[in-house]
């Protein structure tokens, strides 16, 4: 997918009055395609901006950057529900962007409020101003604005773009909920072994050497260890600090993220989770796309933008290469393993009868559904699975060191 550059534009608008300006898009033919839509002649489209300029776009997208990192989902959400709310009981935008910003609690978000309400008020679209903030507002809720902009359906699309936006929050939070236990128990269980190896045992180093006992084959393994670490950890810390910094490095490489993307689909208990939460998000956005008027194209788009998976991704450039082609965009779903053979048949009948929002709606239902049972199913197989794993590497360790005491303590005794 091409990356979104910078254009400047001239039109004439049907009064005969000359604008300019710039917009950030993929090609200079999608400049076109927005700029005729809101009823302007189109002049001339070039790629770029003047040095002046350009630089003051540079320096007020830096600070964007830094801001919208501190402002969360939950205000695109609260945004578009309250918008709608106060839409469809019939406030005046102005006002009712104003209302949001007198009510706004947080500095961060407050900014964002107050420039959305300036281009508003400036003779913008609500849609170009939301666009602005890619960080805060995804690509799927300036799709739905602009369709709805173009039928006058404004509130029902924002609380629809809410309503997805919520639903998707839930499903991730599913997800991270039941990844979370695992990792927190693994690392509870890594840190205290590496307590009582590193700090621990140490201390009875000195006991058992004065003893001469004849200790455990495990104890004298923890020994060594505990001896080695200490003794090389100036070339240790270095090695950890490295490959941690090569994997994110690797992260980062198109290949190595399609290998861990394959990996993670192929688990016996991570895989389902992982399918079923990227069929449920694709589901989800091509229904309310659909169902907002968006053309099945800018669809795709959206869709593969808001996946993270690379065989996700090799999946939406096909749909997109079939549909660009004349065919059927269940034709490029069907043969696919990421997608079950029943939701491609449905699908399929979803084009013949018309009805493809109405299908996808109950895909992704179905979808969301299957993926909070099998998050549920993981979550109960899990929990033994760590509680035991943990007993065994903690208990060892602490076995490991009680024993030789044990035995000191009898041969005392005797």
């Amino acid at each position: 997918m091409a990356a979104e550059i910078i254009w400047t534009w001239r039109a004439c608008t049907a009064g005969g009055d000359i604008l300019s300006g710039t917009m950030v898009a993929e090609t200079a033919a999608e400049v076109s395609r927005r700029l005729r839509g809101e009823g302007r002649f189109v002049l001339s489209v070039e790629e770029g901006m003047a040095g002046g300029a350009a630089a003051e776009l540079d320096m007020e997208a830096i600070r964007r950057q830094e801001l919208v990192r501190r402002v969360g989902r939950s205000e695109a959400i609260a945004f578009c529900q309250q918008l709608s709310i106060m839409l469809e009981t019939g406030v005046p935008m102005d006002e009712a962007l104003r209302s949001m910003r007198e009510g706004c609690g947080r500095r961060e978000y407050g900014i964002v409020l107050d420039a959305i309400h300036h281009d508003v008020c400036s003779g913008g679209r609500l849609s170009d101003a939301v666009s602005r903030w890619p960080g805060v507002f995804p690509r799927i809720v300036v799709s739905l604005l602009r369709a709805s902009e173009v039928s006058g359906t404004t509130a029902q699309m924002l609380d629809r773009a809410g309503r997805y936006l919520s639903g998707e929050r839930k499903v991730l939070r599913q997800v991270r909920g039941a990844l979370a236990y695992p990792l927190i128990m693994m690392a509870t269980a890594l840190g205290l072994s590496c307590f009582l190896v590193l700090f621990v045992l140490p201390r009875f180093t000195m006991v058992f050497a004065g003893r001469e006992a004849s200790l455990p084959f495990m104890t004298k393994l923890l020994l060594g260890l505990s001896e080695g670490v200490f003794a090389h950890w100036p070339v240790i810390l270095p090695a950890l600090v490295a490959v941690g910094a090569g994997w994110l490095a690797a992260c980062r490489h198109p290949r190595f993220r399609a290998m861990l993307d394959h990996v993670k689909l192929a688990l016996p208990v991570v895989g389902p989770i992982v399918r079923g939460l990227h069929l449920a998000r694709a589901a989800r956005t091509m229904s309310t796309l659909l169902r907002g008027g968006v053309h099945v194209l800018d669809v795709i788009r959206i869709g593969r933008e808001v996946t993270t998976n690379a065989a996700w991704e090799r999946l939406w450039d096909r749909i997109d290469t079939g549909v660009r082609d004349g065919r059927l965009l269940s034709h490029g779903i069907a043969g696919s393993k990421l997608v079950p053979t029943t939701v491609a048949s449905m699908i399929a009948s979803g084009e013949k009868s018309g009805r493809l929002p109405e299908v996808m709606e109950k895909i992704a239902e179905f979808a969301e559904d299957d993926l909070e049972q099998r998050i549920k199913t993981a979550t109960s197989l899990i929990e033994p699975v760590m509680v035991i794993g943990m007993g065994i590497l903690v208990g060892g360790v602490a076995i490991s060191l009680l024993l030789p005491i044990f035995q000191m303590s009898q041969v005392v005794g005797g």
